[in-house]
């Protein structure tokens, strides 16, 4: 039997259930498609004030492995607190780690929070019985015809599914596959959350154990260079996932930095609760895998590109499966500041800052410019990627500085009339309140942000004197990217 002081699986529904009937105002009860294999209702919670087509969503999910006791508790902890501090109008604590309620408020007022806390409740029931076996990994598939029950369901969904890396066909293994990508109702649940939820692009999945923040692929070395290896690619079948083989999974550069950068904030919100500093590292550090939710929710971009990318992230909690529950309660507290780190790295500082200084009616002008610039090549492409890398941060420092949201305030209100104006070009004046408010936001940015601001003033002289037109459009010049520091391109 593993520790006492846990939730059983039946009362992780409970508190499901809970919180969507005690905060009806924010909390959405969601009855997902399928229950589990014996039969069991699976619900997840949406966490949101108001709605609109421009809202981000992130999906967080735990208790994919029955064995890894922690962390469905930690989502509706999480969950509970984070409804009560919103409700309240106050902020959250974790140990060392602090959250403003201007913080909460952002992302309960911006964000679609999809938390799904126990994806597989058969399996916890048999963890936590004392007919069960306290290290069961699985799910409690039947497995018809084969020996053994049960199938991993984080080697089951489908991203490099039928590559056989980090994967059994044995069903007596604890990382059995199972006969077919999505065969299991548990990880077809996760799938219809991704696609029920179209606005969502953020993804974290809570297993244990090892203190890691892992990042995407798993399946074999990043590399930013070359786009045609990749795992739709059958050239390269039977290479991926074998060390010296000459491959490399390919993941554009940009997404790379997003996730070290945002990594990179993950580890140092946990580190800061109590001090145990995790590793962030690419996920086939651990092993090489496939089948992974976080890789599937990723790549379901690259398969087809109607569908919103979906950047996840693995987090492997504590030291050990199923710590007491003293030990289990600070890595509640870690894991739940590591989760609000990456909810504000969901945001979308520019709608945040408009929004707070009642600069919405720019927000449609502003919108359009920047779905323009996704498409190019273009200075301000560059721009709106390093406004991506550092939301979170970005949020965080308008929600806590009134001086600087005043200040972006007033250069929002000068770009929304460049933006209303095509002939108007970026004169001297707007080109100064730019540089004035990179200069401030500077003064409090950390390392990473700081290096972009510089960049941008330092490209401003030559942006100076142009239309939006020539500023969002993909000139040579207006292409190439600035020398950057710290991006890892591994072989």
């Amino acid at each position: 039997m593993p520790p006492t002081g846990y939730l059983n699986t039946a009362a992780i529904e409970a508190c499901v259930q809970f919180i969507a009937a005690n905060f009806p105002a924010i909390a959405t009860l969601i009855p997902l498609h399928e229950h589990s294999v014996e039969g069991r209702a699976i619900h997840a919670v949406k966490i949101a004030s108001g709605g609109g087509a421009n809202r981000r969503g992130a999906l967080l999910i735990a208790g994919v492995h029955a064995r890894e006791i922690v962390n469905p508790d930690a989502l509706v902890t999480l969950a509970l607190k984070l409804c009560q501090a919103y409700t309240n109008g106050t902020g959250l604590s974790f140990g060392g780690k602090n959250y403003s309620a201007e913080q909460i408020a952002l992302i309960v007022d911006a964000l679609d929070v999809v938390m799904l806390p126990l994806v597989n409740p058969d399996g916890r029931t048999y963890v936590q019985s004392p007919a069960g076996q306290a290290m069961w990994r699985k799910n409690r598939a039947l497995n018809l015809g084969q020996p053994c029950r049960g199938v991993d369901l984080n080697r089951n969904f489908d991203f490099l599914w039928s590559s056989g890396i980090g994967t059994s066909s044995s069903s007596c293994s604890d990382v059995f596959k199972g006969p077919s990508a999505f065969s299991e109702p548990e990880t077809r649940n996760v799938r219809h959350l991704l696609d029920d939820y179209p606005n969502i692009g953020y993804f974290i999945d809570v297993h244990s154990y090892s203190e890691l923040v892992l990042y995407p692929w798993g399946d074999d070395d990043n590399q930013t260079s070359d786009p045609s290896q990749n795992f739709q690619n059958p050239v390269y079948n039977g290479q991926r996932g074998v060390v010296g083989a000459g491959y490399g999974e390919y993941i554009p550069g940009f997404d790379l930095d997003w996730y070290l950068i945002t990594g990179a904030r993950i580890r140092d919100a946990i580190a800061a609760v109590r001090g145990r500093t995790y590793t962030l590292q690419q996920s086939i550090g651990l092993y090489p895998t496939s089948g992974t939710s976080d890789d599937y929710a990723y790549s379901r971009t690259f398969v087809d590109s109607q569908k919103r990318k979906v950047r996840g992230f693995t987090l492997e909690t504590g030291r050990e499966f199923q710590p007491v529950p003293t030990e289990g309660q600070q890595i509640i507290d870690e894991v739940s500041a590591g989760l609000v780190e990456f909810l504000l790295a969901a945001l979308c500082a520019v709608e945040q800052a408009a929004r707070l200084t009642d600069q919405t009616r720019s927000l449609t002008g502003l919108r359009r410019v920047r779905d323009r610039a996704s498409t190019t090549s273009g200075a301000a492409r560059r721009y709106l990627e390093m406004a991506e890398r550092h939301s979170g941060e970005l949020a965080s420092l308008l929600a806590t500085d009134e001086a600087l949201l005043t200040a972006v305030g007033a250069a929002l209100q000068q770009l929304s009339s460049l933006v209303s104006s095509p002939d108007r070009t970026l004169d001297q004046k707007l080109a100064g309140i730019l540089d004035e408010l990179g200069t401030r936001l500077a003064a409090l940015a950390s390392d990473a942000l700081r290096e972009d601001i510089e960049t941008v003033q330092r490209e401003l002289p030559d942006l100076t004197g142009r239309t939006l037109d020539q500023i969002v459009g993909d000139s040579p010049e207006a292409a190439k990217p600035p020398a950057t520091k710290g991006r890892r391109n591994t072989r």
